[in-house]
């Protein structure tokens, strides 16, 4: 399935401009932290959107949700579609319907070729 090499590559394009929003260097550490305890493997052919939510909540607890927005903004961007979040979204929820997104968008331009 073609979509999620692809989409896989958006979403860590998205969590790495997300992370660097609060520092390069804090996203690098941040990164590092959840690579060494397991809670990602972080290369574009596998990345586990659930672990990482995890990890971030591990690390920076409520405040996650500031990340984990400013990451959907960014995926979102990449797909060139708009977003509407609210106070209680579930970032795994979001991840999968951007994956979806992409999938009908890439359906609807083979169909037009």
């Amino acid at each position: 399935m073609p979509q999620r090499p692809k989409f896989n590559a958006f979403l860590v394009a998205a969590i790495q401009e997300g992370l660097n929003s609060i520092g390069p260097s804090i996203s690098d550490i941040v990164l590092f932290h959840l690579q060494r305890h397991n809670a990602i493997r972080f290369d574009q052919s596998s990345i586990d959107p659930e672990a990482f939510d995890d990890g971030l909540k591990r690390i920076f607890g409520f405040g996650a949700k500031v990340i984990e927005r400013r990451i959907l903004e960014v995926l979102y961007m990449k797909l060139d579609a708009t977003i509407q979040l609210n106070e209680d979204f579930e970032f795994t929820e979001e991840v999968k319907k951007a994956h979806k997104l992409l999938s009908a968008s890439d359906l609807v331009t083979v169909e037009t070729r």
